[in-house]
């Protein structure tokens, strides 16, 4: 009896305890001022806290809207103070919605409200604060002087989290990926104070930024080295008339894949799309090329005739008038004023480079898996393949904490619900896991922007940094960030 009541009393001190932490938190919060807070008790905090994949569910312990560097130090302050994780939220498109801590009882950082964009006329610089979602930046650059970068393709994904774990986009052979386009960013620190990373300023914090940033800070505002946009845009398909049998669509798939390690002008772009069921697979291939019309087709002739000759590929393309309006042919509007759509989904990816190419077996195989398993799973699936190398490969392998320079291919594998509404399916994780273990069972590298969840710590790790940057940017961790204030499921821990 003794014993139950010492249990009893230790129970309730503690959560007395926690809920005096809690009230201590919001009351320094609320403390702050000019700041929107958002608490469980709000009314507007239901809808805050809603992830863009609505897989997922987690109830922050808070969620503020700050309008100024300021206004984020003392978040920061105040969380750390109480013990509590912090989050940032750029634009929210977290796959595994690490923006709402991916966890409960975090504070969410949302900076919607930061969007401030100015580009320096002398130098091209670009100061974008990290509320810009990436439609938001190509605009604004555009507007302010023809200017561009690479980046994604998504209008409404944020410009923080996206610029962190890389940043790929059509542009990107020809430009890098949009970290690459990073000279300097302003982070907020585990204590509060603002710092500046950049090559000659806190260089190991700028290292590790370009790869791994929400570990590490809440980055306010990058500053990329925009690019004079390009001239001469043309937007072009290679399309099909029906699905491709199983020997055709292997054929395709491999052919992409000698094609892209055969290196190819950095010109182009290359994506493919593809789904399929059991009466065929149903692939194409688009993207851009930055150059001459007879440039253009002295570049994609090879590709194009290594592909299955029937049924006949059909090549189609057009010269955008500019930069602008053939990244729209893309990327559809970029006005992102309207409100986000959503998705429920779970997704995986996969790098090959070319020590460690697919098989023809293999890509069998995977083919085998979508003819076979591919109908009535109850997902809108689909996988997208990108074309990596060009201007990503001619960057230094140790230049940032980005892990994957020598990669040629990244297979993205994803499954929704139709419409992104209803119940996810029982069965989706495990039929997007065999989607991606029928082409590669033992994967070796992945892609964090499409994070993955269910990865292991000794998986993530290897497969988004590989061990010796992983173990780099720990001790990095363990210098800006010991306490580990920015924490969340797949964050690096310090040591």
């Amino acid at each position: 009896m003794t014993f139950i009541w010492l249990t009893l009393l230790v129970s309730s001190v503690a959560a007395t305890t926690i809920s005096s932490r809690q009230s201590t938190f919001i009351q320094c919060l609320d403390g702050t001022s000019g700041i929107t807070v958002l608490d469980p008790s709000d009314s507007g905090y239901q809808d805050a806290r809603l992830a863009f994949n609505r897989r997922l569910s987690y109830s922050p312990a808070a969620i503020v809207y700050p309008t100024s560097v300021s206004h984020v130090q003392q978040a920061v302050k105040c969380a750390a103070t109480s013990s509590v994780s912090v989050v940032a939220r750029s634009g929210g498109h977290s796959y595994a919605a690490f923006g709402l801590g991916g966890k409960d009882g975090s504070l969410v950082i949302d900076l919607s409200k930061m969007k401030s964009l100015q580009v320096d006329q002398s130098t091209g610089y670009a100061v974008t604060q990290t509320g810009n979602r990436l439609g938001d930046v190509a605009q604004k650059i555009w507007d302010q002087g023809q200017r561009a970068l690479p980046h994604g393709t998504c209008p409404y994904v944020g410009s923080g989290g996206h610029t962190s774990y890389g940043g790929f986009g059509m542009y990107g052979r020809t430009a890098g990926l949009l970290l690459d386009r990073v000279v300097a960013a302003e982070v907020v620190l585990a204590d509060g104070t603002v710092a500046t990373a950049s090559d000659t300023s806190n260089s190991d914090l700028f290292w590790a930024l370009r790869g791994a940033a929400p570990s590490f800070g809440i980055v306010t505002a990058w500053t990329f080295a925009t690019l004079p946009a390009p001239t001469q845009n043309i937007n072009w398909n290679i399309d099909y008339s029906s699905s491709l049998s199983k020997s055709k669509a292997v054929q395709a798939i491999l052919a992409l894949q000698t094609f892209a390690a055969s290196n190819p002008s950095d010109k182009l772009s290359v994506v493919s799309p593809l789904s399929g069921d059991s009466s065929g697979i149903s692939i194409s291939f688009s993207g851009t090329f930055y150059g001459s019309e007879a440039d253009f087709l002295k570049a994609i002739t090879p590709f194009k005739n290594s592909l299955p000759s029937s049924p006949t590929p059909k090549l189609t393309y057009k010269m955008a008038s500019n930069w602008i309006e053939g990244l729209k042919v893309v990327t559809g509007p970029l006005d992102t004023s309207k409100p986000n759509i959503y998705d429920t989904f779970f997704a995986k990816s996969l790098f090959v480079s070319p020590d460690k190419l697919l098989t023809n077996s293999a890509v069998s195989a995977w083919v085998d898996y979508m003819m076979q398993k591919g109908s009535n799973t109850g997902l809108w699936w689909w996988v997208e393949i990108d074309m990596y190398g060009g201007a990503i490969a001619n960057v230094g392998e140790d230049s940032t904490a980005y892990a994957h320079r020598n990669a040629i291919l990244n297979f993205q594998l994803y499954g929704g619900t139709p419409e992104g509404k209803g119940k996810f399916p029982s069965t989706g994780i495990s039929f997007i896991n065999g989607l991606l273990s029928s082409l590669e069972p033992s994967p070796k590298a992945a892609y964090p922007n499409y994070i993955d969840p269910t990865l292991s710590a000794s998986q993530w790790q290897s497969q988004y940094f590989g061990t010796t940057k992983y173990q780099k940017l720990a001790q990095i961790k363990k210098k800006y960030d010991p306490k580990n204030v920015f924490n969340f499921p797949q964050a690096i821990q310090p040591q």
